[in-house]
């Protein structure tokens, strides 16, 4: 039997590296450390070898995600067609415990996981699978190369600056939805109402007042809520991630998967791993996170004058699990 312990220390816990693969994901354009928002007012900016359009992926400053669970598996605890999730066949490197995990990712550092002893037996595990929150936190500023309107709280747009930062305000949905009530607060479609999750200022120090804004992912449906598969919590593949194919599906608890956006408290993901991990009595492990492009900016296709910011969006986080002998 394998066991570790709480302690921080490298191949003793497991930790949250965070891997920036640059040439496996879509990234925005930069002049120097400069957001480059130079393509024009309703195409403000592009990803790297991209159009240019009125959003891009970057590296988010701070990436906050509650985690509930995490576990490796023998079969496949979400079978297309089923209802509900089958965990019987999985091993806990975090067991549910009814609180969440919080963890804050800054920057490139690591950051401790801090969870109980835990124990794999030796085998072979083709899966691995994680239940965290729907709510998906950002801290995150920029400067921009030409000056950002944005909309306030009663939706008035307001002086446009070059540098912009993020403010709790608005609560959006994935689909953008606007008036969806979930557990965690009632939606708001910051483009619609032209309201924001970022402020901006030709003041660089206003970037310090940076707060951490929410979004919740409560829907795998592209058409948004309206066609949330009730069935078996609007599972959906994610498809191939680098390590393996992924599999989404909506949660209201630790076993039962939601039936509408509206009772969607959490997100459980699974991974069929392209190469199973193999746990011998002598193995360690490290968990990487990859947020490479984990932050979409968007802005306003429509605005005039100036580009005009509209949100930050928290997008999933890729978990990577490697285990060493």
């Amino acid at each position: 039997m394998i066991k570790r312990y709480n302690i921080i220390l490298f191949l003793s816990l497991i930790l949250l590296s965070l891997v920036f693969l640059t040439q496996a994901n879509a990234k925005c354009t930069m002049d120097g450390n400069k957001l480059d928002t130079s393509f024009g007012v309703t195409t403000p900016v592009k990803n790297t070898d991209e159009d240019a359009g009125d959003s891009c992926n970057n590296v988010p400053d701070t990436y906050q995600v509650e985690f509930f669970r995490m576990s490796v598996c023998t079969l496949n605890p979400d079978i297309a067609g089923s209802a509900q999730p089958d965990l019987t066949s999985c091993i806990d490197i975090m067991a549910e415990t009814g609180t969440g995990n919080v963890v804050n990712i800054v920057g490139t550092s690591e950051t401790a996981l801090d969870i109980p002893e835990f124990t794999i037996p030796a085998g072979t595990y083709p899966y691995m699978v994680a239940r965290l929150s729907a709510k998906l936190g950002i801290r995150h500023a920029f400067e921009a190369t030409t000056a950002v309107a944005y909309g306030n709280n009663a939706g008035e747009t307001q002086t446009a600056g070059t540098f912009c930062w993020t403010m709790n305000t608005v609560l959006t949905g994935i689909d953008g939805a606007v008036g969806i009530v979930t557990p965690f607060g009632t939606t708001v479609d910051a483009g619609s109402t032209n309201r924001s999750n970022m402020h901006c200022s030709n003041t660089s120090t206003d970037v310090s007042n940076a707060e951490f804004s929410y979004e919740i992912v409560y829907v795998n449906n592209d058409s948004g809520c309206g066609s949330f598969d009730t069935s078996d919590g609007d599972r959906e593949s994610a498809g191939d991630i680098g390590n393996g194919s992924a599999v989404s599906r909506m949660m209201q608890s630790a076993t039962a998967s939601a039936t509408s956006c509206a009772n969607t408290n959490s997100i459980l993901w699974t991974i069929d791993l392209t190469t199973p991990l193999v746990v011998t009595d002598t193995s360690s492990f490290v968990m990487n996170f990859r947020t490479t492009d984990a932050v979409s900016l968007d802005f306003n296709g429509g605005a005039s004058g100036n580009p005009r910011i509209i949100k930050v969006g928290a997008d999933p986080i890729q978990a990577f699990l490697t285990v060493i002998d």
